[in-house]
């Protein structure tokens, strides 16, 4: 498997020739252009080696690497510094002090980059072929082949799994993996509760002794009831399972067991395993030969599509492509420019969820009782997403901004008659016209003196859903061409305006006494900035960092509800305040003060947990309602409702037995 290293680089120039070079020796190299994008790529899939630019937008290199050596996860990331800018000894000893051995100043040459990396990297290790006592060797299989294999064909019995990292067994009931030891990342149950700080260092030393290795210790202990114990447990497997996409080929031997007919075991949500698994180890070779294979076919749903898809809880942009599959469209035009899908492609592939046809198909349909599908966006949403889409606007499509608030749906042009078209073409040249001579304030009807994000925000989108697909569809020759040029120009002078960096620069260049920073503007992105990196870190679990973020981006905008709750529940999960009671009063009184101030999913679904797990569950039902009326597609949200189910079904069959016994 290919190495991956993500470049963090915000000239496309250099990002082009750097990629093309690592293909070239056999790497799989990813881009980013920003550092907050860069932040979020590590966390979600971080990569083997990260190549970084100091002087990125939105989050200068210097603060990225802090927060990456501040994480248990991250610190030990290799990372290569490469800068144009800052140049001299006591830059390279800046960055030496954050854990960087390699200082690469522009313009360097391609030779000095490889022998850096060949410093930092280990040669690609090869499959090792171990032979199997007692039978012949297995054949050599990537993991997510074996488990779908498995899953296709119900296996039921042991698996033997022999790769260049070690060995493993895993255990198969049905199809579905029950058991693996030992783990991809932490060997056992024990290991995961203890590094998330769930259990101590005595309750996980008589987990391995005197319990035996066996999950009910905890139990026995009183670390968990048995409901809680299940449901770490399965955490536990499927974060074993995606970590297991990350390995090497391997020799697989197996061993099969009679199938147990009347017995089905509770197991994890594979499709959603595997749709992880793609996302945070998938190859980027494999899903570019998919992309090339298929692009030019028609696309439709196949039958598995129905048995599958509400398994998997799909981002905005993936909900847009689900709607774009239709029978009528080639795969490319479905998939548009953007990357961001092929993890999902290599999903449905594999999930044989996709059919594929040279000429346009008839999509399948479901062949049972279907009350809702999770993943398919409302109408409204659909047509924002497109055209953020259309223009590629980069700040917009990180997996940590929230879209629909953005603006309101489009009202489409369907005319057809010549009036309206004539209409629709002055409209056109009038606009084009009036961006002659502005600067990119004045395009926005903004003054330097006075800027808003928020107006910048909402007067880029009046731009593109104005002229947005409907109108390219509409027009033809100079008046395309136009509309064209309008994109292009509101693109980058939004580009311009939305980075503090960039923006401090375009207002030196204009000579303003105000060059941005320090504007109320500025104070509102900064914090957004902080907010960001703070979600970041909540998804890692590292809540002191979290807090640290979020009080930043508080100082910013002390009145923004959003960051508040999210404060809130940072301080609320800290292990470290489970047993002050003042931390945690001062959690749930900032928790109740952030609603006030802005109703926000998020906010209704962190005090449902608190209510919830202060046994208040009819109070704690409601704010979930609440989350998801907002949000119906809530995950927090959905999981408390879930969770409260489950637990309001165990505790009616605990009232049965206690019945029936007379009890």
């Amino acid at each position: 498997m290919s190495q991956r290293i993500l470049i963090a680089e915000d000239n496309p120039h250099i990002c082009t020739a750097l990629s093309a070079l690592l293909q070239r020796r056999g790497f799989a190299p990813e881009t980013v252009t920003d550092g907050v994008a860069a932040l979020t790529r590590i966390v979600s899939s971080p990569p083997d080696l990260l190549l970084l630019d100091l002087k990125l937008p939105r989050l200068h290199g210097v603060d990225l690497l802090k927060k990456l050596r501040a994480s248990l996860r991250t610190k030990e990331l290799p990372v290569i510094v490469m800068s144009g800018v800052y140049k001299g000894d006591k830059h390279v000893q800046a960055v030496r002090s954050l854990g960087v051995s390699h200082y690469l100043e522009k313009p360097f040459k391609p030779e000095t980059l490889l022998a850096a990396l060949e410093a930092m990297l280990p040669a690609a290790a090869k499959p090792a072929r171990p032979s199997v006592s007692g039978g012949s060797s297995g054949p050599l299989l990537a993991f997510d082949q074996l488990l779908i294999q498995a899953w296709r064909r119900r296996f039921t019995g042991r698996c033997e799994l022999t790769t260049a990292t070690g060995n493993h067994l895993l255990i198969f009931c049905d199809g579905l993996p029950v058991a693996v030891r030992p783990g991809f990342v932490c060997r056992d149950l024990g290991e995961y509760l203890s590094k998330r700080k769930l259990v101590t260092a005595a309750e996980c030393r008589y987990y391995h002794s005197g319990g035996e290795g066996r999950a009910e210790a905890f139990v026995r202990m009183g670390c968990f009831d048995d409901i809680v114990l299940a449901r770490e447990q399965f955490g536990w497997l499927a974060e074993e399972l995606t970590a297991g996409f990350g390995l090497p080929p391997g020799q697989v031997k197996l061993q099969p067991l009679p199938p147990l007919s009347d017995w089905r075991p509770p197991g994890v949500g594979m499709a959603q395993i595997i749709y992880h698994g793609f996302h945070r180890h998938g190859s980027v070779a494999a899903r570019q030969e998919l992309r090339q294979r298929f692009g030019t076919e028609y696309v439709a749903f196949a039958p598995a599509y129905f048995r599958h898809i509400n398994f998997l809880d799909l981002n905005e942009e993936e909900q847009s492509f689900i709607v774009r599959v239709d029978g009528n469209r080639r795969l490319d035009e479905c998939l548009g420019e953007s990357d961001n899908l092929l993890p999902l492609l290599q999903t449905m592939i594999a999930l044989q969820m996709l059919n594929f046809a040279p000429s346009p198909l008839v999509s399948a349909t479901a062949d049972f009782p279907v009350r809702r599908f999770f993943n398919i966006p409302e109408s409204d949403d659909l047509d924002v997403v497109e055209e953020a889409t259309l223009v590629k606007f980069d700040d917009l499509v990180s997996a940590d901004d929230d879209e629909a608030d953005f603006a309101a749906p489009p009202i489409p042009i369907t005319s057809q008659d010549e009036t309206a078209t004539a209409d629709l073409g002055q409209r056109i040249r009038t606009t084009h016209a009036e961006f002659e001579g502005k600067n990119y304030y004045e395009i926005f009807k903004l003054r330097p003196g006075e800027f808003s994000f928020d107006k910048l925000k909402e007067r880029y989108f009046d731009y593109t859903r104005s002229f947005g697909p409907e109108v390219l569809m509409q027009v033809g020759g100079a008046e395309a061409v136009l509309v064209e040029k309008i994109l292009d120009t509101v693109t980058t002078a939004y580009n311009t305006l939305s980075d503090v960096v960039k923006k401090e620069r375009y207002d030196e260049m204009l000579g303003s006494e105000k060059v941005g920073l320090g504007e109320a503007g500025d104070d509102l992105f900064q914090a957004q900035v902080q907010y960001q990196s703070a979600k970041v870190f909540l998804e890692m679990e590292e809540w002191d960092n979290a807090a640290s973020a979020l009080r930043d981006a508080i100082n910013h905008d002390p009145k923004n509800g959003e960051y508040q709750a999210h404060l809130a529940w940072a301080i609320y999960r800290n292990p470290k305040n489970a047993s002050s009671k003042a931390m945690l009063d001062n959690a749930r009184q900032m928790l109740n003060r952030a609603i006030s101030y802005q109703k926000t999913a998020d906010g209704f679904a962190y005090k449902g947990w608190i209510l919830f797990e202060n046994g208040q569950e009819n109070l704690a039902e409601a704010e979930f309602s609440k989350a998801l009326k907002i949000t119906p597609r809530h995950p927090l949200a959905r999981k408390g409702l879930q969770t409260l189910n489950e637990k309001r079904e165990q505790d009616n069959k605990g009232l049965f037995k206690r019945m029936f016994r007379g009890g």
